[in-house]
């Protein structure tokens, strides 16, 4: 890909990082959706694509200033970038959505506030906010297969499933409830990521990246 500039729009940021995801094994992929929440494996990687495709003058830092992902220009953040990693599920109940101290809305405010500080010293900044969604479809498994397989989040899946057709359904309603929720953020953009299995168990990821509107 070409260098990427400190004024990048969210196309282009998009683009960069969907790119940088998807050179992760597909199934691997798959791997680390089921066995966890995988928002610092998805950071390093994009941080990864972006170091490899940094110019001279760009530093691209890890958790710097409390920031999940910087580029820097000598020493001063061009381009910030915070992430999240929920549920389908989660993004379906309104109640995870947007009530409690633990809900999206709670974390997604956190994570303006530190941008928006930041942003009050270093005015020419760029802020991203990255989301990624997945769901394990666990549907008609046993007991044991689900014991065996140690997923994480497997009563939140299940859950989330019965309570909707099919684990299909449910990934469209938790992307769809998502991306109506950030539109009042900012720009927003969504791209279904190519995921494989784990084991027997299809798993399914959707990446959002917010560009939020500056207060």
């Amino acid at each position: 890909m070409a260098k990427f500039e400190f004024d990048i729009d969210a196309d282009d940021m998009m683009k960069l990082m969907v790119d940088a995801i998807e050179e992760i094994d597909p199934d691997d992929l798959a791997y680390l959706f089921a066995t966890g929440k995988s928002e610092l494996e998805i950071r390093n990687q994009i941080a990864l694509h972006m170091h490899r495709n940094a110019r001279a003058n760009q530093v691209v830092s890890r958790e710097w200033n409390r920031h999940d992902l910087a580029v820097l220009e000598f020493g001063r953040p061009r381009i910030l970038v915070e992430g999240k990693s929920w549920i389908h599920a989660d993004a379906a109940d309104p109640h995870k959505l947007t009530r409690g101290d633990k809900s999206i809305l709670k974390g997604l405010e956190r994570d303006l506030e530190k941008l928006t500080e930041t942003r009050a010293k270093n005015t020419d900044v760029s802020t991203f906010i990255t989301v990624v969604l997945f769901t394990i479809d666990l549907e008609g498994c046993s007991t044991r297969q689900l014991k065996e397989a140690h997923i994480k989040y497997a009563g939140t899946h299940l859950r989330g499933i019965k309570n909707h057709t099919d684990a299909e359904e449910l990934a469209g309603r938790g992307r769809g409830a998502l991306s109506q929720f950030l539109t009042e953020y900012g720009i927003v953009k969504r791209h279904p990521l190519n995921v494989g299995h784990y084991l027997q168990f299809k798993v399914e990821a959707d990446f959002f990246l917010l560009q939020p509107t500056p207060n």
